[in-house]
This record gives C-alpha cells, structure tokens and sequence, in this order.
C-alpha cells in the first residue's frame, strides 16, 4: 500500500514538474517573440549613403542590404547628402548628427558605406567614431581609399569597376564594321585609368578610340559632338549626366538623346540604368549585387566566419543586360550572348515563365470576341430605343437643372440661421468673459464656420456655373496680403508644429485682384498644405514676378499624391481614395472653387505631387492694374473672420 501510494505521490509530483517546465517554455516564447515585436536587443547595422535617397542607385542598394540581412538586424541608414555639401559646417554637422545616433543604438553591429564620399568620411573619422565597428564598402572607385580601409581586419568591401573590356568585345563581336568606339563620360576619371592599361595599343591595335567629356561642353555642344560621330563607331555610355549648363540628367533621357542624333550606331552602357530608348546594353555595374556582397562580407566578419580579407576588386558580380527591342533592331541573336545574360522586355519570357497565364489569356481573347459579338447585337436592339433615351436624358438634365437650383435656393435659406447663431455666440463671449473658453462654445461657433464655408462655395459653383459670378477688382500689393495671411495662419501650422517660409524676389507687386477671391485661394491651398503635412514638417511660400506675370508657389513634404489624381483633383467633389487624407474632413470642391476663382482672373493654376513626398501649386496671375485707383488696404479684421471660416476644419 505504501508504495502505491509513493508511486502516486511521485507520480503527481512529476506532473507538477512538466506543468512548471511548460508554462517556463512558454513564458520564454513569449519574451522572446515581445523581443522581436519590439526591436528589445535587437541588432543593428548602420548604413552611411553618401547621397540622398532620390539618388538614382540608393533603392537598389538598399534593397541588396536588406534581402541579404533578413530579419535578424534592424537597418539604420544615415544620409550625407554629398553632391549638398558646401563647407566644412555641413560635414560637422553630419559628424555631430552621426555621433549622437550611434550612441544612441543599443547593439551596432556593423556598418556598411556606399560610394566614394562616404568612405572618404569613415577613414576621415574611423578612430574617433567607429574604432573597432567592422564595417564593409560598395560602389567605391577610389583605390587609394580602398588601400587605406583594407589596412584595417574588420573592412571588408566591393570596387565598383566598369566591364570596359569585355564591352569592346561584345562590339567586336557583334558589329565588325566598327572602327572607333565613342566614350561618353562625365569626367576623365575612367578615360585616365583606360588610358593607363599598358596592353591597350597592342590589344586594341584595329580600334580608334575617342573621348566626349560633357562636364567641358555645354549641351548644345554635346549634340554637335553626337551629329560628327561617323557610321562605322559604336558608343559606349558610361555616366554623361553633368554639362555646364545642365547639372543633372537621367540616364533614360541621356540615353534616349544619344539614339536620337546618332541614328543607327550601335549604343552599349557601363550601368544597369537607362537600358531603354535604343541603348544595346552590355555587362553593366548592378549596385543591387554590390551591396549584397558587401553585406554577405560584413555578416562573414560579424559571425567570425574568416580570418582572411574580404574584398571583390574585379567586374566579377557585374551583369549582362540586354535590351529586347533594340538586340532586335541589331539582328543580335539570343544565344549569341553570354551566358547568363539577362534580356529585358522580352516577351518571351512571359510565354516561358507563366505558361498558365497566357493559356488564361487565350481564353479571355476568345471569351472576349464572344462579348463583342453580344455587344453589337446589344447596340442594335439599343438603337431602336434611342428616342426614348434622348428624352429620358433631356429630363434629367432638367431635373439636375432644378437640383442646382433648389441647392442654391437652400444655401441662401441656411446662410441666415448660421450667422445669426454666430452673431448670438459672439455676443454672449463678449457679455460672459467665461465663455470664451469654454469648449462647447467653440465647437459650435467651428462648426458654424465650416456650414459657411460648405454654403459659400455652393453658392459661388452655382454662380459660376450661371456666369454670375463677377470680379470686384481694387490695386492690392499682393506680397503684403500674403505676407498677412502667412502671419494670421501661422498658430494653425504651429498647432502641428509646422514651419511657414515666405520668400520674395521682390518688396512690392501691385496689381488688379478681387481680394476676397484671392484670400480664399490662398487660404484653401494653405488649409490642404497643413492638413496633409507631416508633423514638425515645413511649408514654402513663394512669389515671385516673372515679365508680366506673378507666380505663386506653395509647397509642402507632406503626404503627396499619386499621379494618377492629378488630373482630377481640381474636378467637383473629387477626394484623393488616400488612408491619410480621408483622416481630414472636406467636401472635394474647394479645389475647383480655387481653380474658378484663378480662371476669372485669367490665371492658371497646375500642381505637381508624389505619394510621401508632398505637393506643389503653382499659380499664375497675370499683372494688370485699374487706373486712377488708389491702393486698396484691406480690413484686418475681415481677412480674421475668412481666415477663421475658411481653415475651420484644422482645430488647434
């Protein structure tokens, strides 16, 4: 008995043990997964960009960094924005931004540097920043900077080298009757190097080799150099993107002007950018796979898998890329190229890679004929109807004619009771010093605000559209009534802690607008730049007079919009389908109230926007003054009133 009941005892004892050990395990699972979730301990690696993020390869650098290191680092990237830097106190002030950041990181791991400049910075201050950080570069051509930063066992890296050989050998390959090859560069920087290869006279005995350097010329010149280019060349684009007139280009354009004065000569490239527009190709630097073996390296040296230096000083993670199109128009075959080669635009690949697709397609071309068929057979039952439908659409046009009408009737009805009860709100702040801060009171009275403000621009579109609507023009010095404005709005951007820049080329423009028109103009895009700002972002109003014309610009770096909109915004009770502007209420037609109102003073108004990036309007008046009329002075106190009716929507 006894030992029956021993064993039972251990035998619950044992079962207290394994409830303990799991409900241990997961307490563990949930720490560390907490861990994960909120980056606790997690590791780092700091990315310096020598540039800024719109520079052309920093997304595919960045993209590299990141497929490489997975999950288990959290990137940081810090920009020098280099091709900016004007003085010592723009470096000191990266120096300073970058020492605090890293001691801030709770585990650096690692850093990795992209492109010349940022090296030059990390060797500059490796001692007093870095130290023993193991750090691996990319995109680098320096040699000298690479000696330096090899000297040190932690760095590792990649040199960023142009495939120049094995490109002279494509064209050797695939156009025998060349005789000279065009370089098309941006400085002497490659030319030098070139030039330098002791084998060249002998390896290229049969070539000719000629050098446009476009940082001499200006681009008209540079068009002139393409039209002497003689049939039996090819050319080879490697970074022609600065003149002296024009200091920055995209390779597209670059690319796409070369094919266009230099007719059927055969094009190559040095990068993997701007492979379009009639640009043949060749084995091109892929700052994508520079960056992952940059990253593979310092993850090599961080996990201590080697004791040997890590560096690529060769083309060998180069590409072969190959335009479609234009290996077509050069009756360039597939298998004549190396192998491994990748070829864009081809749509072969399609029939290759998605065979499940297309079959899908088939289908839908066949079922499409099917509804073609209906279609017409639709349209000829539809038109024995088409009188009925005539007199269906008169009606409504009718109809819409009367609901325009009755809206406007019922605007005007409603604009009475609301400035009476703002009248009544006003009174009783003035008489009960208590309810001037009182919240319900102020609530109301915004509110009101805003009813005024939906009823006005009712009114106003159907005035407009009945051709009622009519100027009152007085001589206002337009900078002063900005200036006012931007004065009177500022506590609302500063409620979002925004920042409102004015800046004038000139003191003093005067000339014919209707006042009140123009202050909601301006109010309405001021109202749109704050509500879609960022926070602690900044806002720049500009004007400027340009020949007979006063051009307005106001720009925010808010939440932008995507291309696709632009066409419509300044469209009736259009909104932006966007997560972050449906946060900010509004009707959609304040925008075509601005562009009305910009149109009966024979102005135009075009806005240029991208997603995250922000929104600029820019609004064109033409100068125009009344004569024997003296200069119009505005009442403070009325500019107040629109101000507050018409940014009622933005609460502070």
């Amino acid at each position: 008995m006894n030992s029956v009941k021993n064993g039972k005892i251990e035998g619950m004892g044992m079962i207290r043990i394994k409830k303990i050990v799991g409900a241990l395990i997961v307490l563990f699972v949930i720490i560390v997964n907490l861990n994960k979730s909120y980056g606790i301990y997690e590791k780092e690696i700091l990315f310096i960009s020598s540039y800024s993020p719109e520079f052309i390869s920093f997304k595919d650098q960045v993209k590299g960094i990141k497929d490489t290191l997975g999950d288990e680092f959290n990137l940081q990237v810090q920009y020098m924005n280099a091709k900016s830097f004007s003085d010592k106190v723009d470096e000191s002030d990266f120096y300073n931004l970058l020492k605090y950041s890293i001691a801030s990181y709770k585990n650096l791991e690692g850093i990795l540097i992209g492109d010349d400049d940022a090296l030059e910075f990390y060797l500059k201050y490796k001692e007093d920043l870095f130290k023993d950080i193991p750090a691996s570069f990319f995109g680098i051509y320096d040699k000298k900077n690479i000696e330096r930063a090899l000297k040190y066992k932690n760095v590792a890296g990649v040199r960023e080298v142009e495939s120049l050989d094995q490109i002279i050998e494509l064209i050797r390959k695939h156009h025998k009757n060349v005789e000279n090859i065009v370089f098309i560069d941006n400085d002497n920087r490659v030319k030098n190097e070139f030039e330098a290869s002791e084998d060249k006279a002998l390896k290229y005995s049969n070539l000719n080799f000629e050098w446009i350097i476009t940082n001499d010329i200006v681009s008209d010149e540079f068009v002139h150099e393409l039209k002497k280019v003689e049939e039996n060349s090819a050319i080879i684009s490697l970074y022609p993107i600065h003149f002296k007139d024009v200091k920055w280009l995209g390779y597209d354009d670059i690319n796409k002007g070369i094919k266009n004065y230099t007719n059927q000569i055969p094009i190559y490239a040095c990068l993997s950018y701007g492979i379009t527009e009639g640009v043949i190709g060749g084995k091109v630097i892929n700052h994508y796979n520079q960056s992952k073996s940059a990253t593979e390296m310092l993850l090599k040296i961080i996990n201590e898998e080697t004791t040997k230096q890590l560096y690529i000083g060769d083309d060998s993670i180069n590409d072969y890329i190959f335009d479609y199109e234009t290996l077509k128009e050069y009756n360039i075959k597939k298998w004549d190229l190396p192998k491994g080669s990748i070829i864009l635009n081809n749509p072969n690949d399609i029939i290759y890679k998605y065979p499940d697709i297309v079959i899908s397609l088939i289908f839908l071309f066949v079922g499409l004929i099917c509804i073609i068929i209906t279609l017409i057979c639709y349209i000829r039952y539809k038109i024995r109807y088409e009188k009925k439908l005539l007199k269906a659409k008169y009606a409504a046009e009718e109809t819409n004619r009367l609901k325009a009408h009755f809206v406007s009737n019922i605007s005007h009805e409603l604009k009475t009771p609301i400035t009476v009860i703002m009248s009544v709100i006003q009174l009783v702040q003035v008489k009960n010093n208590e309810c001037k801060n009182n919240h319900n009171i102020e609530i109301i009275n915004s509110n009101c605000q805003r009813l005024l403000r939906l009823i006005n621009n009712i009114i106003d579109i159907e005035k407009f559209d009945n051709h009622k609507l009519k100027l009152d023009l007085e001589n206002i010095n337009i900078v002063n009534l900005i200036e006012d404005i931007i004065s009177s709005i500022n506590p609302y951007a500063k409620s979002k802690n925004l920042r409102i820049i004015f800046d004038t080329n000139d003191e003093d423009i005067v000339m014919a607008l209707d006042c009140a028109k123009i202050e909601r103009v301006l109010l309405n895009l001021l109202s749109n730049a704050i509500k879609f700002s960022y926070v602690d972002g900044i806002i720049y109003v500009n004007v400027n007079k340009k020949e007979e014309n006063v051009i307005i610009s106001i720009r925010d770096f808010g939440i932008g919009m995507s291309e696709k909109y632009l066409d419509k915004i300044f469209d009736r009770f259009i909104q932006v389908d966007n997560t972050m502007t449906r946060k900010n209420e509004g009707s959609g037609i304040g925008l075509s109230i601005v562009k009305s109102f910009v149109s009966l003073h024979n102005g135009s108004i075009s806005v240029k926007s991208k997603e995250n990036e922000g929104s600029e309007f820019v609004i064109n008046l033409p100068i125009n003054l009344i004569e024997d009329k003296e200069l119009f002075l505005y009442d403070s106190e009325v500019l107040d009133f629109n101000i507050k009716t018409e940014l009622s929507d933005i609460y502070m």
